[in-house]
């Protein structure tokens, strides 16, 4: 199996398709490499995922009518390691498949079409959906962080006030003080102030 189809106007996008054989239908790679893929094509097994860390695609295509119990561990464990977009294009629409689909973190399902003028817009929406996701998490955690810091930043300041004699507004000087001569955030400042004023009773 060749180990990559270069685009001859390609949109600087790496796509790794993962098929079921070497005897693989090529409709879907040409339909990827008229549609400016760089496409990387690869047998589905569990070696996918050192794949996946070498060649770092843009985009997963799976090219596959059966999802095995292996295939959907290799995804899950992809989407949860090295997150990417990931599109299936099958044949096959029963019930065992879609729900093996829904709990595999794909992106998209399409049944049977594979024409250029159809994949090409498909997977640009794929990915862009896949990003604007990953973008919510990544705000998601932020503020849980900073809501979490927040508590971390009050609990150091009533310790500092009580052991200090100082007032909030000193306390939360002395925090920020300490944060940009160390370089740290604030909060992490915070919870190394509780873990001495606790270890030091």
């Amino acid at each position: 199996m060749q180990s990559k189809y270069e685009s001859h106007r390609s949109i600087g996008l790496k796509a790794l398709l993962l098929v079921e054989t070497e005897n693989y239908d090529r409709d879907l790679r040409n339909s990827l490499v008229t549609s400016g893929y760089d496409v990387y094509p690869n047998i589905m097994n569990m070696k996918v995922l050192k794949k996946v860390d070498e060649i770092e695609p843009d985009v997963i295509i799976l090219d596959i009518d059966r999802l095995s119990n292996d295939d959907l561990h290799s995804l899950l464990i992809i989407s949860e390691m090295n997150p990417k977009p990931m599109v299936i294009f099958t044949e096959f629409t029963d019930a065992s498949m879609i729900e093996k689909i829904l709990s595999s973190k794909i992106n998209a399902y399409i049944v049977g079409d594979k024409l250029p003028h159809h994949v090409g817009p498909t997977v640009q929406i794929a990915i862009a959906r896949f990003k604007e996701v990953e973008s919510l998490k990544s705000e998601l955690t932020e503020t849980k962080r900073k809501l979490e810091g927040r508590k971390w930043i009050d609990k150091a300041k009533g310790l500092l006030m009580s052991n200090k004699g100082i007032n909030e507004d000193q306390a939360y000087q002395a925090l920020r003080k300490m944060a940009m001569d160390r370089s740290q955030r604030i909060d992490e400042v915070a919870k190394n102030v509780i873990s001495f004023m606790e270890t030091m009773g």
